[in-house]
């Protein structure tokens, strides 16, 4: 029988560790900003030629391979993702808190998978409403102070394998859906 373990979240993860200067003078980013992603569905990946355009002061974060994002505004939104794939000079919105989970310690796709319950996005959700801000936000503490229950590697691993079939199942099914539909 596996054994579940009380631990807060600080304890497995870092956020909002690397960031974007413009020293670093890219030609080009692919930007993704909060409203761009919805429970782990990109809707838009924004091209940015830095010679031409602008880049928003708010593309500042970069991400890797299972990089968690979660948007630090309301929440109840579920603008949050996975980092499974990237295209080249990614950056997202500094409205995210990008997760990195230690590999040692935890499987990213099972703390991307607690992190995402409704129960979660209420209970941080509650918080966002108690900010001073002028719409409801997180800081990125208020996630790493979550308590969670973790379970060894494998059970994680066992857990992950699981929900991942179902939402390739749940994905298949829309695309049909659509097809359908067109």
């Amino acid at each position: 029988m596996a054994v579940w373990e009380t631990i807060r979240l600080d304890k497995i993860v870092s956020t909002n560790q690397s960031t974007y200067s413009p020293k670093e003078d890219w030609q080009f980013v692919n930007y993704l900003d909060t409203g761009n992603i919805t429970m782990n569905r990109v809707d838009e990946i924004q091209y940015i030629n830095t010679s031409t355009d602008k880049l928003p002061s708010r593309a500042r974060r970069k991400v890797k391979l299972n990089s968690i994002i979660y948007s630090t505004v309301r929440p109840n939104q579920l603008h949050y993702g996975i980092i499974k794939e990237q295209p080249d000079n990614f950056l997202v919105s500094t409205g995210f808190a990008v997760i990195d989970v230690d590999f040692e310690k935890a499987v990213p796709d099972y703390i991307y998978y607690v992190l995402t319950q409704k129960k979660v996005t209420e209970h941080l959700q509650a918080i966002a409403e108690q900010s001073v801000s002028a719409y409801p936000s997180i800081k990125p503490s208020d996630i790493e102070n979550l308590e969670l229950l973790l379970p060894d590697r494998k059970t994680q691993e066992k857990i992950v394998a699981i929900l991942s079939s179902m939402d390739k199942k749940i994905k298949q099914n829309n695309e049909i859906n659509n097809n359908l539909a067109a």
